[in-house]
């Protein structure tokens, strides 16, 4: 997984709780790095998960509510470093592009990257349907990612989702 995944989640548990519980958290998730990530390396998503769940214990926060709250802020990083990527001005227009457009152009940066698939199954100007793939299986994050992506089209959307195993269905309309 990149690193800047890793970087921007430890930017997040320090600036919403504080350095002192992000070394509890990092002593908890009991890395081999002790917590030093670069954004450009590539590290394991065990890390990650270890992370994400040691910060639910120290917190209370249920690891779904974290994931979304973490995409969210993923999300403006990530947009104001990839800008040239962003070839919309409307959220679902955006969102349904990921898969055609924006990890194509992710793979030519990052040919090793382990990208989930985004499958569009219905689009309308005021709803987009997809399927979200990933070994990683972690829908919550992708959920917090168009949360932030709504955010930033300053577009209100609402989101369900259906899990079923490695597979997510989620239906976006604007509201």
């Amino acid at each position: 997984m990149r690193g800047i995944v890793f970087t921007e989640l430890i930017e997040l548990i320090e600036g919403k709780f504080g350095y002192d519980k992000l070394d509890d958290v990092i002593d908890d998730a009991n890395l081999e790095n002790d917590g030093a990530y670069a954004a450009t390396g590539n590290y394991p998503f065990e890390e990650l998960v270890r992370l994400v769940v040691s910060l639910s214990k120290k917190t209370n926060i249920p690891v779904e509510t974290l994931l979304e709250v973490y995409g969210e802020h993923l999300f403006s990083k990530l947009i104001s470093i990839f800008m040239a990527f962003n070839k919309s001005d409307d959220v679902l227009e955006f969102i349904g592009s990921v898969e055609s457009y924006i990890h194509v152009e992710v793979r030519k940066l990052y040919p090793d990257a382990d990208l989930p698939t985004f499958n569009v199954i219905n689009s309308t100007p005021e709803m987009l349907e997809i399927d979200y793939i990933s070994s990683k299986n972690i829908p919550h994050l992708a959920k917090g990612l168009m949360i932030g992506a709504s955010k930033h089209f300053k577009q209100a959307i609402d989101i369900q989702m259906n899990q079923e195993d490695s597979k997510t269905n989620f239906i976006i309309t604007k509201i």
